[in-house]
């Protein structure tokens, strides 16, 4: 896998994290594309764990 997709996937999943801690929807994932979309709910779905352990 090239860096530079992987970077953006990255980035998608760290943007899907933030949103989820922040408590947003996962409807309110910005991202039309499959992969990115899947990284981003992957990173909002981390997010909703970690604020039921750390709640």
């Amino acid at each position: 896998m090239k860096r530079q997709k992987r970077d953006r996937l990255e980035r998608a999943h760290s943007k899907g994290y933030q949103a989820g801690i922040s408590g947003r929807s996962k409807e309110m994932c910005p991202y039309q594309t499959l992969e990115s979309r899947s990284h981003w709910l992957g990173g909002w779905r981390q997010a909703m764990e970690d604020r039921t352990v750390f709640a």
